[in-house]
């Protein structure tokens, strides 16, 4: 059971669609546009690139040529984008929406490769559509591109959503979600948009990513490892964005990282911190509270007198106190307090030199290594 079928158990039934809260949005929506802007690069590219090579003709039976052409079944089709619309609306915490999002980025990447590797076009006759159904049909025909055939991503993406949103409902929710992914698949074909061997391989393809991806990036510990990873990342363009030096430590630190990322974590989240803190500290961060109240604050924390909040640094530094140990916490209160005690001298606030940066770093990052027990960090 994962924690959020666990939380709902605990609350009680919860309706399918809710308002998430803005917190939930301002992580949710900037993660939906990554999706679209990586989904219409590959979609559009691979279609590109096809249309510039070629394509053949996708694999048909002959049955499938006589099917009926029905225009009006499009508004069927567009209920995808739709109901991936709604993610945010659904999948209403970080914990539950990442995992979808990685699941649909690895059908789009799949999908993408097979497009490049064998574009075909469809074996039906040219359609002719007319009326409100006709309407309908062009607007969903116009969002789709020729060659981008096999496998259906409109029905991997259409089973990944039934299979995702069905877990938050009962049996009557995941009956009614299996029919509208079967719904949605019988529409690409009768607006003879899909051929029957596309449909079942985009419906292996959603069945075979929710089983792998979704599963294991549901995983607390998979999800814990992505969250810390994050803020790393984000304080890494934060130094960036005040020193573009701070790109030979961030390369640095990748360096020593890659051959052992797992076991490097408390490496990168260390110096993070510790640089967070220093930077704070020297007067390069502003906070709406006293700098040295914060730092007291995580101080605190690392002692286990009071609970870490949930800004970066504080869920940082919780995450190092559960990962290094009595005696590592020691070393990081010891540092703490060094950095303290230099914010009082005259010259804590004037900027450092080159050599001096250097040197600076030197310190951090030794510290950082004793933390987490990696010595491959070095400078030429």
């Amino acid at each position: 059971m994962t924690p959020d079928m666990a939380a709902r158990s605990s609350r009680g039934a919860e309706p399918l669609v809710a308002w998430p809260g803005l917190a939930s949005l301002r992580f949710s929506l900037p993660l939906a546009y990554l999706f679209s802007k990586i989904f219409f690069s590959i979609y559009g590219g691979a279609s590109l690139l096809a249309r510039l090579r070629g394509a053949r003709e996708a694999f048909h039976f002959d049955w499938e040529l006589r099917l009926p052409f029905v225009p009006s079944v499009a508004i069927v089709y567009l209920s995808v984008p739709v109901l991936l619309l709604l993610a945010p609306f659904i999948l209403r915490t970080w914990r539950s929406f990442t995992p979808f999002f990685l699941t649909l980025t690895a059908e789009t990447v799949v999908g993408g490769l097979f497009f490049l590797l064998a574009p075909m076009v469809q074996g039906y006759p040219e359609r002719q559509a007319y009326g409100l159904g006709g309407a309908v049909f062009r607007l969903a025909d116009r969002l789709n591109l020729d060659y981008n055939e096999f496998p259906s991503l409109h029905i991997a993406f259409a089973v990944t959503a039934a299979l995702v949103y069905g877990r938050r409902c009962g049996w009557l929710g995941k009956t009614l979600f299996g029919l509208w992914a079967f719904t949605v698949a019988f529409s690409t074909m009768l607006m003879h948009e899909h051929h029957l061997l596309d449909v079942g391989a985009g419906a292996l393809l959603g069945l075979a990513a929710v089983a792998t991806v979704q599963r294991r990036a549901s995983n607390d510990r998979f999800l814990e490892a992505l969250r810390i990873e994050a803020l790393c990342l984000r304080e890494f363009a934060s130094f960036v964005r005040r020193r573009i030096r701070y790109l030979l430590f961030f390369f640095a630190l990748f360096r020593a990282s890659l051959p052992h990322w797992r076991q490097t974590r408390v490496l990168r989240a260390a110096y993070c911190l510790v640089q967070h803190v220093d930077e704070l500290l020297r007067g390069g961060r502003r906070l709406k509270v006293d700098p040295e109240a914060y730092v007291q604050g995580i101080l605190r924390g690392l002692r286990g007198e009071t609970v870490f909040g949930d800004t970066p640094a504080e869920q940082l530094a919780e995450f190092l106190a559960g990962a290094v140990g009595e005696q590592g916490k020691g070393k990081l209160i010891e540092r703490f307090e060094t950095l303290l005690g230099d914010r009082h001298r005259s010259d804590a606030r004037q900027p450092m030199g080159g050599a001096a940066l250097v040197e600076h770093h030197r310190e951090i990052l030794s510290l950082a290594r004793s933390l987490s027990g990696s010595h491959g960090i070095f400078y030429r």
